[in-house]
């Protein structure tokens, strides 16, 4: 029995599939079905009751599991700490949200490269929803996205929190700017809401109440580049960070609106799983913190911060 084997047993405890577990270590399912039985073979007990369509832990198992994390855990931990900083390499599997792409994720990639220049790392781009479905399906490392509550799998660093603001086109209102706009002015045009399901599809929502929204005339965008070109074409009103687009607020594109009534703030964070996390992967959320706190110390409190 070794290192492999222990996270053998632990990779099929979360995918419970031998399919799926021999596709996540590139081996075949009868190889990984050989492998579990020598193990059980050699602790004497059974670690998993097998169906056709499941696999789930023993009692036994569960205990197994637990203690194999640990062990796997400390010894990558050891590992990586007698390897040199920049000595580093490999490939992270990243996602992260539209906003934050946008915004601070040209710092992380800059400090990464600088830092640990033989990191690889691919970047997937989706909604916070997705992007943290693929974190638990083990298609990610990490992901940049919305704050989740918390839960006893996942490992949640603060990044930065982005401030809302009602966007229209420049010629929109003919009081510009300066007019303060109330919900019922707002719902007086139309909207452009986040996708059904989504963080911020409940926050528009639970800021004017579903039933006030059943009168209004409300389109969906799933892209934030999408809703910004919406909103530049005259096609509604839509709450953004104003922080992702500064070049249309220069040139007077795009307009922050005025109103009596603030939209909540957005707090973002990078996630990882638990029981997956390495040396590397805490290093690279650590440093999406450094970026964000670089990335908003370039605007007001009002527009972005870190706690």
């Amino acid at each position: 029995m070794n290192i492999r084997f222990l996270e053998t047993v632990i990779w099929l405890s979360e995918l419970r599939n031998f399919r799926a577990t021999a596709a996540r270590l590139n081996m075949t399912p009868a190889a990984i079905s050989n492998r579990i039985g020598a193990m059980e073979q050699e602790l004497g007990f059974r670690l998993f009751d097998r169906d056709a369509r499941d696999v789930n832990l023993t009692a036994e198992g569960e205990a197994f599991v637990e203690g194999a994390r640990d062990v796997v855990r400390r010894y990558h931990d050891l590992v990586e700490s007698l390897s040199p900083q920049n000595g580093l390499e490999g490939t992270l599997k990243i996602g992260i949200v539209p906003s934050l792409a946008m915004t601070i994720l040209p710092g992380i990639l800059d400090i990464v490269r600088q830092r640990y220049p033989k990191i690889r790392i691919s970047i997937t781009t989706s909604s916070s929803k997705g992007v943290v479905q693929k974190l638990e399906q083990r298609e990610l490392d990490i992901v940049f996205a919305i704050k989740p509550e918390p839960t006893p799998n996942l490992r949640i660093v603060d990044i930065c929190t982005f401030g809302m603001f009602w966007i229209s086109r420049s010629n929109q209102f003919p009081g510009g700017a300066e007019d303060v706009l109330s919900r019922d002015d707002l719902l007086g045009r139309n909207l452009i809401s986040y996708e059904s399901g989504s963080y911020n599809y409940q926050q528009i929502i639970n800021y004017f109440t579903e039933e006030r929204l059943k009168d209004a005339t409300v389109h969906y965008s799933n892209s934030l580049t999408t809703t910004i070109n919406m909103i530049s074409a005259g096609v509604g009103i839509s709450v953004i960070p104003p922080v992702v687009i500064q070049k249309e607020l220069r040139t007077g594109e795009l307009q922050v609106l005025n109103t009596n009534a603030a939209f909540p703030a957005t707090s973002y964070s990078a996630i990882y799983l638990e029981s997956a996390a390495t040396r590397l992967i805490t290093l690279v959320a650590n440093i999406a913190r450094e970026a964000g706190r670089n990335f908003s110390g370039n605007f007001s409190d009002s527009l972005a911060y870190q706690d």
